[in-house]
């Protein structure tokens, strides 16, 4: 018996900051500068604003800016990343309403403890005594099985190893709430979700600004549930189903998802139709689906889905909403991360032939004439559509040793054996290339690059006029580190700026 564990790497990324020292450099540019305005006080007073940036700050609070870092608005205030004796707070992940005019995101409280780590040879038995979440996982032939323990107690007689970890109230997770704030600051936050047993890892807003789906994780269990709560008072949350995985996206209605739901047993996943006004759940496929988040198409009447071939390989199968067949578009082998233009009839996606290293070419289709176009062939680990879908911003994997002398972008690694990425934008229509920087992305960033086709479907760093990006990074040396947050020209024409200090940032969608 065993019990799992999992940390909330965001909350990681945002206390690791009280650690690093007050000794910081700004990042340094390094780049040929005969194309590139620089940016200044005049180009901020003249410059117009698109829209507004929800940032994570360093302090564990959300604040809201502009893009030039000016006319903050403070969302929260009681964060507290550095308590003596209290409670360790901090938030994280604000998510956007598509109307732009509330933010959700998600608190969590843990408590400081002693991170000793005690280990026994040989004792004569163990007592465990089991908690009211307790959980038994049993490894078998079709993976990991979860049940009740048969009792509150159980006696291991000689062991021949104890694992003893001392900390307090299960490594000193409090618990985890989900809060809805209005862009502008003037409103309190209003908490729609708290548990002391689950943590929350995605917020996902309706169409319609009315709903929130969320995820969260049983930290005992560890099993996954799709939870819906309405944003006006008086609603009660409602857990649409619960199981080993579950990712989803929303349909332009606001009242239906598209989810795939996993299972632990060999090729039983299921893409399925969720009603979330009836809470009736319609199955579509059923098998081996290789790709891990669903997508609508941008008008809601078509959807993308993978049948199995032989051995390792797939197709890449065109349906309508109801998961009917209309046209098989690409044969491939591993598994596919995908989105859909958000300009209509095209779509992106990347093979990760190599579960162990993500990434793979990047590559637009036209699901009318099944024309392709590869984009890039490095290691794209992570792409983002435009909101116009005139461009694509491209992440791909790096190192220090990938920046050439000729490249005419901006550098910004720092002297540490960290890992870097290449950030790109392309032109789908023509495959024309920008390389805009080589960074080391800050460990929140890089959990989004991570799933990033989970996240594209709930937040941006494009601007709603598609010209400029936000996004994070770590740079400083061995005596200390800090996360920035750079807008940016996403043509490349104007030097980056940095707005403010945190781990992550997503751009409002108008």
């Amino acid at each position: 018996m065993y019990t799992l564990r999992r940390c909330v790497l965001l909350l990681c990324a945002v206390a690791s900051l009280s650690a690093c020292t007050a000794s910081y450099q700004q990042p340094r540019v390094e780049l040929p500068q005969e194309f590139r305005l620089p940016q200044n006080e005049i180009v901020k007073i003249f410059e117009r604003r698109v829209g507004r940036i929800a940032v994570m700050n360093q302090d564990g609070n959300i604040l809201v800016m502009d893009q030039t870092g000016e006319n903050v608005v403070q969302i929260t205030r009681d964060a507290n990343l550095r308590p003596r004796n209290g409670e360790l707070l901090s938030y994280y992940l604000p998510v956007w309403s598509p109307d732009a005019k509330q933010i959700a995101m998600v608190e969590l409280a843990r408590r400081p403890i002693d991170n000793e780590l005690h280990i026994e040879l040989n004792p004569e038995a163990v007592l465990i005594q089991r908690g009211e979440e307790s959980a038994v996982i049993e490894q078998t032939q079709d993976g990991p099985v979860v049940r009740r323990p048969d009792s509150e107690t159980y006696i291991a007689r000689r062991p021949e190893r104890v694992v003893i970890e001392r900390s307090d109230e299960d490594e000193g997770f409090l618990y985890s709430a989900l809060y809805v704030a209005s862009a502008d600051g003037r409103q309190p936050l209003r908490e729609v979700f708290v548990s002391r047993a689950h943590e929350i890892e995605y917020i996902d807003w309706s169409p319609n600004s009315d709903q929130i789906a969320f995820l969260t994780r049983h930290r005992t269990r560890q099993t996954v549930g799709l939870n819906l709560v309405g944003v006006h008072a008086n609603t009660r949350v409602r857990r649409l189903w619960e199981g080993l995985s579950v990712a989803w996206h929303w349909h332009p209605d606001g009242q239906t998802m598209l989810a795939r739901l996993g299972s632990a047993r060999a090729n039983a996943d299921r893409l399925v139709l969720v009603d979330t006004i009836g809470e009736k759940i319609t199955r579509l496929v059923s098998g081996s689906l290789a790709f891990q988040v669903p997508h609508f198409s941008p008008d809601g009447g078509y959807i993308l889905l993978t049948e199995p071939l032989k051995g390792n390989r797939h197709q890449l199968v065109l349906a309508d909403r109801n998961g009917k067949p209309v046209r098989t578009l690409v044969e491939f082998s591993g598994r596919m991360s995908f989105a859909w233009s958000p300009a209509g009839a095209k779509f992106a996606y990347v093979v990760h032939s190599d579960d162990d290293l993500p990434g793979g070419p990047l590559v637009v289709m036209d699901v009318n004439s099944g024309n392709r176009r590869v984009l890039s062939n490095k290691p794209v680990v992570a792409f983002f559509w435009s909101p116009d879908g005139q461009r694509i911003a491209s992440f791909s994997r790096a190192s220090a040793t990938d920046i050439g002398p000729g490249f005419k972008g901006f550098d910004f690694t720092p002297p540490l054996d960290v890992p870097f990425m290449l950030l790109e934008t392309i032109n789908p229509e023509d495959g024309n290339v920008r390389g805009l920087f080589y960074f080391a992305p800050t460990r929140a960033f890089q959990r989004l690059v991570d799933e990033f086709d989970r996240y594209s479907r709930a937040v941006t760093i494009w601007s709603p006029d598609s010209r400029k990006l936000v996004f994070t990074l770590t740079f400083g040396d061995a005596n200390g580190t800090r996360d920035f947050v750079l807008e940016t020209e996403a043509s490349g024409s104007i030097n980056p700026r940095v707005i403010g200090n945190g781990p992550l940032a997503f751009w409002s969608p108008r």
